[in-house]
């Protein structure tokens, strides 16, 4: 149900991605409030993590600082940021990169979501900063990619492909069979190295939720919208 990132386990830092093993308890959407009210209960239960603070993510770069008891915040964001201990994000993705970061020591962490658009306007360098300027030190943020659709499966018009390629500084795509494919992973990993986070500090978990089957994920694309959501959680303890 879930996966336990062992980077910022390491570091002392509670963080999971889950995937869709587990039937209906392991969908995540916003579709219906009382039922993922329900299955956040179950998976902190599993995990010892807190109920988590969630917003409404729309694919841009704004930020949300939260503190105290979580809920679901009506307000718009793509980036969750925490000051204090005990205090859980989450973001939810069906291909989108959720992105989970921390500083231990200065006390500051994040949850981000990095769809495309996010990517191109720069999500997860901007997540960086704002946790910098909580007194973060870049040099000893640790970062965990989670799963997201691969360039295996990510295929983009080639204006998408230049304005990732832009967003990070290098290129991310590539031509296959005519069609041209973007790494996501890449592009928002680009975005980390060029602000700062050191390689060492980054993991990524190779599965595209489009098609890897042991365990399987929600993917918008490949159902075509009409499927449930991952939830990608942090808490310093």
């Amino acid at each position: 149900m879930f996966y336990a990132s062992r980077l910022l386990q390491k570091h002392g830092v509670q963080a999971v991605f889950t995937n869709r093993e587990g039937g209906a308890t392991t969908d995540f959407s916003l579709l219906d409030e009382d039922k993922l009210a329900h299955n956040i209960q179950l998976l902190c239960n599993q995990t010892h993590i807190s109920t988590p603070h969630q917003v409404i993510q729309v694919h841009k770069a704004e930020v949300l600082h939260c503190s105290g008891v979580g809920y679901v915040h009506k307000q718009e964001a793509d980036v969750l940021l925490a000051t204090e201990r005990g205090v859980a994000l989450a973001v939810r993705t069906a291909d989108c990169v959720p992105i989970l970061l921390a500083d231990k020591q200065a006390g500051v962490i994040a949850a981000v979501h990095a769809g495309w658009k996010g990517t191109v306007a720069q999500v997860a360098l901007k997540a960086v900063q704002a946790m910098c300027m909580r007194g973060a030190n870049v040099e000893k943020i640790v970062a965990s990619l989670g799963p997201c659709i691969g360039s295996c499966c990510f295929a983009v018009h080639a204006d998408v492909a230049q304005k990732l390629d832009d967003a990070c500084q290098q290129r991310v795509n590539f031509y296959r069979d005519g069609l041209c494919f973007a790494d996501l992973a890449l592009a928002n990993q680009g975005q980390l190295l060029g602000v700062g986070v050191r390689p060492e500090n980054i993991e990524t978990l190779f599965h595209c939720t489009a098609c890897h089957a042991d365990p399987s994920y929600y993917s918008y694309r490949r159902d075509k919208g009409d499927t449930g959501r991952q939830l990608s959680m942090i808490m310093l303890a």
